[in-house]
């Protein structure tokens, strides 16, 4: 029986690995039986970053991506070694090395006993206080512990066009896409990254659209505005009833209100409705080369302690949350390197791009996608792309473990999305009581932490999960003296 098995060997899986390392070399462990569960094609490299064409890039700079919290500069130093450390923005598979690279490291030091296994797994069946898991084959591996570091799993946002001809999904397709008028549904990294692969092709006019109609912005240069009033000792100060929702909002409100001169988002957005993209674009990265971006720095100020107010709102708050703010923190929190956002703006400025905020969902007529817009623009396309990244609803997710868990009741959804667990241990739940040794790390975790699209969060999760594990192992080692 192993110790531990990890499911899904991509970032958080490499991460989680070096940090068992790290712990288990601290505390004297010798030989911890490990093992990893993943596709050969994903195998230390992950979706996100092994899977990314050579033009997608990184939004986080190197320093913030080091997979240890004994090596916080891990990622810099690597970049420095190979002759790169003037890139801020590296593509992803340049990442990806670096993942694979870390993960021979762990294995070439002979501290944990690791055994690959190259298969998919698509079942858990609870046994002798572990876990079988199970493939189609049958057995693949028996373990005490089992740890889910599945990533953002695919589960489509148009179910009904999937069988269509013309609707794409992944970048592997973009190949068969014609030239002519493209849509693309989302306005996030997912759906950038679609577009660039795309844009290349001078002949093609790209739609990208949402439902909000959010537009991506700009990395700032650097971060220089520091929030006087929306700060974790005056959330703390919320009143009676815990931190609620309201309270955040009006801290928000109050510090906008401060700004001499106003913040960027609301002439960016009215520059988007009255002048067009190529003027949104030109205005943020004019902004961004100022280091004069106060909204976006005062929402990454609220990296170190979001995940903590998260969970301190109720869920009808987090819910609220999602329903009024959501799509305009993403849009507003994660933005894209500038070089990127120069590539949009010179194509919004040749007629090769256009955003809108749709009125309804696309339908499918006479053989082509129909998108109506709020302004009743009517844009039709035979190809349309699912640009809208991966799903946090469980029930639209189509991996087989998945609908597994839930069927077994091993885990269930959080009603903000993804799997609930426990937000401090990272252990499943089913009926608001604990899976016993069944954890998610990952993207599936955000109902319950909020910031887990952030690899450097997920890094971070990893390495209390370590933590915890050392000191779990030294309670049971106790319990048997």
């Amino acid at each position: 029986m192993f110790d531990i098995a990890i499911v899904g060997v991509g970032a958080t899986g490499v991460s989680l690995l070096k940090q068992i390392q790290d712990e288990a070399y601290s505390a004297g462990l010798h030989k911890v039986r490990v093992a990893l569960l993943s596709p050969q094609a994903e195998f230390a490299r992950g979706k996100a970053f092994g899977d990314a064409a050579s033009i997608h890039k990184v939004n986080t700079p190197p320093w913030m991506l080091s997979i240890s919290d004994q090596e916080p500069t891990g990622f810099a130093q690597w970049m420095a070694g190979k002759g790169r450390n003037g890139e801020l923005y590296p593509n992803r598979l340049t990442y990806s090395d670096f993942l694979n690279e870390t993960y021979q490291d762990v294995v070439e030091s002979g501290l944990l006993d690791i055994y690959e296994i190259h298969e998919q797994v698509e079942d858990l069946l609870p046994e002798g206080g572990g876990y079988r898991l199970m493939s189609t084959r049958g057995t693949l591996a028996i373990a005490k512990r089992v740890v889910l570091c599945l990533g953002s799993l695919h589960g489509s946002h148009f179910p009904k066009f999937r069988a269509l001809p013309g609707f794409i999904d992944h970048h592997s397709q973009f190949e068969q896409v014609p030239d002519g008028r493209v849509l693309i549904a989302g306005s996030g990294l997912t759906a950038i990254d679609a577009l660039r692969s795309l844009q290349s092709n001078q002949n093609r006019e790209i739609h990208l659209f949402s439902r909000h109609g959010y537009a991506p912005t700009c990395l700032t240069a650097s971060n220089r505005y520091e929030p006087r009033h929306l700060t974790w000792n005056n959330l703390l100060r919320g009143g009676e009833g815990g931190v609620r929702l309201d309270h955040f909002i009006g801290l928000l409100k109050q510090e906008r209100d401060s700004l001499r001169g106003g913040d960027e988002r609301d002439h960016a957005m009215r520059i988007l409705r009255h002048e067009g993209e190529a003027a949104y674009f030109e205005y943020l990265m004019a902004r961004s080369a100022e280091a004069n971006l106060p909204y976006q720095d005062i929402l990454v100020s609220t990296r170190p302690y979001m995940h903590k107010l998260w969970q301190a709102m109720p869920v009808e708050d987090r819910l609220s949350f999602h329903l009024n703010f959501g799509a305009a923190w993403a849009a507003w929190r994660h933005p894209i390197p500038y070089e990127v956002v120069g590539e949009l703006a010179a194509a919004a400025d040749e007629g090769r791009l256009r955003i809108h905020k749709a009125a309804s969902t696309p339908v499918w007529e006479r053989g082509e996608f129909v998108m109506r817009t709020d302004d009743e623009e009517i844009i039709r396309s035979t190809v349309m792309i699912d640009g809208t990244g991966g799903s946090n609803r469980l029930d639209g997710i189509e991996a087989p473990l998945v609908r597994n868990l839930l069927a077994r009741g091993l885990v269930e959804a959080h009603p903000c999305g993804g799997i609930d667990i426990h937000p401090m241990t990272f252990e499943c739940r089913y009926g608001g009581r604990p899976t016993r040794r069944l954890y998610n790390l990952g993207p599936l975790n955000k109902g319950s932490l909020f910031s887990t699209n952030a690899f450097w969060f997920n890094a971070r999760c990893a390495g209390q999960w370590a933590r915890q594990w050392i000191i779990d192992v030294a309670a049971e080692d106790a319990a048997w003296i």
